[in-house]
């Protein structure tokens, strides 16, 4: 390289070190200001307007009522814009507004009167929540109300706020809206009452705004929309079609619907399904919306090169009503780790089929591992396009359906080293998985999907290569103990009418009808079945064991959780478990991809729940390896 090219490059770092910049906000701050330390901004939108790669806003402590939508993005990972709470200093952005002035209507009822000109362009107590897979909710409104923090509950009669305290009641009319609630005897102008006002808290308006580092500060009470996988997907925070973002040690809570989105956006479908419906009368399978969705995708830049890749790391992320964390399309390629996730989904509205701690479509080469998530409808729930994907080291508990959900992927999709403890642990509707090194104490339930055709994909890419229906199997089931939660637990033995891949070898399928219909085949060994569960019947390396008392132990303290797993380890020695590895898992055999890492790489099974090392021929059964009790934190250190 010549001495003037070293010169060139001199000058170009010299000056951007010198263009980075430190832009301050403040409560007590003036957007008139030069956002300096001493001469802080107002708003941090005001810095949102200046900030350009390299630069960083930083935020003193405070509540900041706005909706914070980034104009400038990054260059790369190297060269981002950062927004952070200054250090040791809170910070809350809300998508709220203190309402005061409120008067006695009747009993404990009180009301307020607000002009709608105050909501501007968005009234969430007009707005009711919609959209597409929403199966109730519609009456409700997108609007909340809270006293001291704590959420109140809509009631559609007016009537009933006498009924049942800590509730609201909305009336709306072209000048005003009017809020009623019930505040358990409370005086809500003698204490902090907020409402929603704006749908989201930090969330660009605009599409492309790429690394953005969102780090350290709280974010709640927003109203963004029901976000089904047909519709702009929109949380209380998220990237909005966009790369790179990182998310990182921020309390995400008291969302309308969702609290991250990493989502698709607007212009490749929004709601087409129920909006024909009730336009025409008629329309397309909301499966087909889905499809269409994903091939307009492609013109909008749907590729590694734009989209995903983001890092969701050691976030809280609790009462949303839709799904702590939900994304269609958007979420590729990205990390999801070390958060604490809970009381998900709990409310009574919204309910419909897009609920979860973590719920994504296309969870191409997605990373979910070392979570904590409990008190949801669904722990995880990976729906469509599940190729890639790796599930590992996550805690998830107390589930009202499953801790996790595999619905009509066709993989390569990896499960190992969880730790699942709900009634029903595992639903697969699903091909191309394998399961090993798992936990399941409650319900493992196969459920093959009717004729609904969905994609499959190139290696490490967005571009689809075929569709497929689901006819089940071509899985595997590798060194899991499964503790027998009551008489109607099977194990593997729901694989019993499934054929092994060695019985599978030379199979010729007469026609199409005959291959559309096949059971592919399973592969299952050195699993752990206790109190008498039911093994795979080829499984010749199965230990069941009788009326052994076998325990699971946690305390959950915050993000900490101390557990202990008692367990008769003798046994688990004698089992014969196998490698697993890249070499060991053969390919998914829909897509005819192996199982891999996201990077390319070969996957082996190296270490257990707690980051210990494994013996990697010969590992012990289960998520651990040698160690039974210790602790892990989750979310916000």
């Amino acid at each position: 390289m010549k001495k003037i090219d070293f010169f060139i490059l001199f000058l170009l770092a010299s000056t951007s070190l010198t263009y980075a910049k430190t832009f301050h906000v403040s409560v007590t701050g003036s957007d008139d200001n030069v956002g300096s330390k001493d001469m802080p901004f107002l708003t941090i939108s005001k810095a949102a307007g200046l900030a350009l790669a390299d630069d960083t806003v930083m935020i003193h402590r405070g509540t900041y009522r706005e909706w914070v939508s980034p104009i400038n993005g990054g260059l790369n990972n190297k060269n981002r814009i950062v927004y952070m709470s200054a250090p040791g200093e809170k910070v809350y952005i809300k998508g709220s507004d203190v309402i005061q002035g409120w008067k006695k209507y009747k009993g404990d009822v009180w009301k307020v009167e607000i002009e709608n000109s105050r909501f501007g362009d968005f009234n969430p107590y007009e707005r009711k929540i919609q959209g597409d897979w929403l199966t109730k909710g519609h009456d409700y409104h997108l609007g909340e109300v809270y006293i001291d923090g704590e959420r109140l509950v809509e009631v559609l009669a007016k009537e009933k706020l006498n009924e049942k305290e800590m509730t609201w009641f909305v009336e709306t009319d072209d000048e005003q809206t009017v809020i009623y609630a019930n505040f358990s005897g409370r005086n809500p102008n003698k204490e902090l009452t907020e409402i929603n006002v704006r749908p989201a808290c930090f969330f660009p308006k605009t599409t492309g705004v790429n690394y953005i580092t969102v780090s350290a500060l709280n974010i709640s009470q927003a109203s963004p929309q029901w976000a089904p996988p047909t519709a702009e997907q929109q949380g209380i925070i998220g990237p909005n079609w966009s790369k790179g973002w990182i998310i990182e040690n921020c309390e995400i809570s008291y969302s309308k619907c969702s609290g991250i989105s990493l989502g698709k956006e607007y212009a490749s479908g929004h709601n087409m399904w129920s909006q024909y419906v009730k336009r025409e009368g008629y329309t397309k399978h909301g499966f087909h919306r889905e499809i269409e969705a994903i091939l307009r995708a492609y013109d909008l830049g749907w590729n590694k090169e734009n989209i995903g890749s983001h890092l969701i790391k050691n976030n809280t992320i609790h009462h949303c009503g839709q799904a702590g964390i939900v994304g269609h399309l958007g979420g590729v390629f990205s990390v999801i780790e070390n958060n604490h996730i809970y009381n998900i989904n709990q409310y009574d509205v919204p309910k419909g089929l897009e609920t979860a701690g973590i719920k994504l479509h296309a969870a191409i080469d997605v990373i979910i591992r070392d979570n904590f998530i409990h008190d949801t409808e669904r722990g995880i729930w990976l729906d469509w396009q599940a190729q890639g994907a790796q599930v590992s080291n996550n805690l998830i508990t107390d589930s009202k359906a499953q801790d996790l959900f595999l619905e009509v992927n066709h993989g390569p999709t990896l499960v190992y080293n969880n730790v699942f403890l709900s009634k029903e642990s595992f639903l697969i509707n699903s091909q191309g998985v394998a399961c090993f090194n798992n936990l399941f104490k409650g319900h493992v339930k196969l459920r093959t999907s009717e004729i609904r055709y969905t994609p499959y994909h190139v290696a490490h890419s967005t571009k689809v290569r075929g569709f497929f229906s689901n006819n089940g199997g071509d899985l595997r089931f590798f060194n899991n103990i499964f503790l027998k939660n009551n008489s109607n637990e099977k194990g593997m033995s729901i694989y019993n009418e499934y054929p092994t891949y060695e019985e599978s070898l030379g199979k010729k399928l007469k026609n199409t009808k005959e291959f559309l219909s096949y059971k592919f085949p399973v592969s299952i060994s050195g699993n752990v079945y206790l109190n008498k569960g039911y093994s795979f019947r080829a499984e010749k390396e199965a230990v069941e064991v009788d009326n052994e008392n076998w325990q699971f132990e946690m305390i959950p303290d915050g993000g900490r959780v101390d557990f202990e797993f008692k367990v008769n380890d003798d046994i688990l020695r004698k089992v014969k478990t196998k490698a697993v590895s890249t070499s060991t898992l053969r390919q998914a055999m829909i897509p005819e991809v192996i199982y891999e890492n996201p990077d390319g790489s070969g996957f082996i099974l190296d270490r257990d729940f707690l980051g210990n090392p494994r013996m990697v021929e010969k590992p012990l059964p289960g998520p651990f390896e040698k160690q039974f009790s210790g602790n892990k934190i989750y979310g916000v250190k």
